[in-house]
């Protein structure tokens, strides 16, 4: 399988969706708006990026309560704390395993986080 690869400490600009088996894989979410517009407060941006992962999974009869891992990455960790609340909500019933990554740059100047998670049915 070919992957590009980017340079160590950024992130790619594209979102995706991989189904492997039942699993679905939702990568490089960020929380801009349809029309490149991010939203002014992290916690938003967060929600929003969670809402497009919420459609996504939708199209593969999953929710976010089927999550089983998520990859945040955020440029600054002390300013997690307020996607964090976000995180835990929508993320509450599912109780997945959780990696923070500090990255020091995304493709867009703008942009403050991505989310990737993983989701499985369950069994």
């Amino acid at each position: 399988m070919e992957q590009d690869h980017e340079p160590m400490g950024a992130s790619s600009p594209r979102q995706t969706v991989t189904v492997h088996g039942d699993e679905v894989i939702c990568t490089d979410f960020s929380g801009f708006g349809p029309d490149g517009d991010r939203p002014g407060r992290l916690s938003d941006e967060c929600q929003a990026a969670l809402s497009a992962i919420s459609e996504a999974l939708a199209d593969h009869g999953l929710t976010l309560g089927h999550t089983r891992h998520v990859a945040a990455m955020i440029r600054e960790g002390q300013t997690f704390t307020h996607c964090q609340a976000a995180l835990n909500e929508a993320l509450a019933t599912a109780k997945p395993a959780l990696t923070l990554r500090i990255v020091q740059r995304f493709p867009l100047p703008e942009q403050r986080i991505s989310l990737s998670l993983t989701a499985v049915p369950h069994k």
